[in-house]
């Protein structure tokens, strides 16, 4: 009996020692530096103040701002993915007409609807870093095609014909971007991000006849902030 109960106490004792050595070591253990990870998945959102272009009475310009979504990886230095912007907006005008059927002057709402979807690769890396690697000095550049639609309608609408859209047009919209930025690590995992620099934006309208094309482009400064996961 008394041999089973030294067991038990030595059984015991030995639990002890090692949970107050487990203790005192992870109390002792270094603080990280909230260095973030080498590699992983990437996920970036972000939001873009972009140059504004406008057309004409056929053509509608892009929003002055537009969020996208980039799946990527990141390896050091070096992050690369393949993002994905969609946008939907529209604006209305009223204006003064005249019915055809009356020859009355009348008041007519125009809305016109614009979508535009666009697929980029995008490439940033990590120019210089500070000293615990949390703030970066990064490169970005981009180079984006997609595709774009307007539809034009009146209300009430004195013409009979219809406007847009056209289906057998090819629309094609081709974006790109380069700037430098910052980038800053809050977490090992999330880091938040600030760039400015170049983005050229064109609108490329071509009927499948080959006749009447037309091609309408901006290039200005542009800002972007974004937050990075990388896991």
């Amino acid at each position: 009996m008394f041999t089973k109960l030294r067991t038990n106490l030595a059984f015991a004792a030995s639990l002890a020692s090692l949970l107050v050595t487990s203790v005192v070591s992870a109390q002792m253990a270094p603080v990280s530096d909230g260095r973030p990870v080498k590699s992983g998945f990437a996920l970036q959102t972000s939001l873009v103040s972009v140059p504004l272009l406008l057309g004409d009475d056929d053509l509608v310009g892009f929003p002055a701002f537009e969020g996208g979504l980039t799946f990527g990886y990141k390896f050091d230095r070096v992050m690369i993915g393949v993002g994905f912007d969609f946008s939907n907006w529209s604006d209305n005008n009223t204006v003064m007409d005249v019915d055809p059927s009356t020859g009355n002057p009348i008041t007519v709402d125009v809305t016109r609807k614009t979508y535009s979807f666009v697929v980029y690769p995008e490439l940033q890396v990590a120019l210089a870093r500070s000293a615990d690697h949390r703030a970066e000095l990064l490169g970005s550049f981009s180079v984006g095609l997609g595709t774009w639609d307007s539809e034009t309608t009146r209300d009430p609408d004195p013409s009979p014909n219809p406007t847009n859209p056209l289906d057998e047009d090819l629309r094609l919209r081709v974006r790109w971007r380069v700037a430098p930025g910052v980038r800053y690590w809050v977490h090992p995992h999330v880091g938040m991000s600030l760039v400015t620099g170049i983005a050229g934006n064109h609108m490329i309208t071509e009927p499948n006849d080959g006749e009447g094309g037309e091609s309408l482009g901006l290039t200005g400064l542009y800002t972007q902030i974004g937050l990075v996961g990388v896991f």
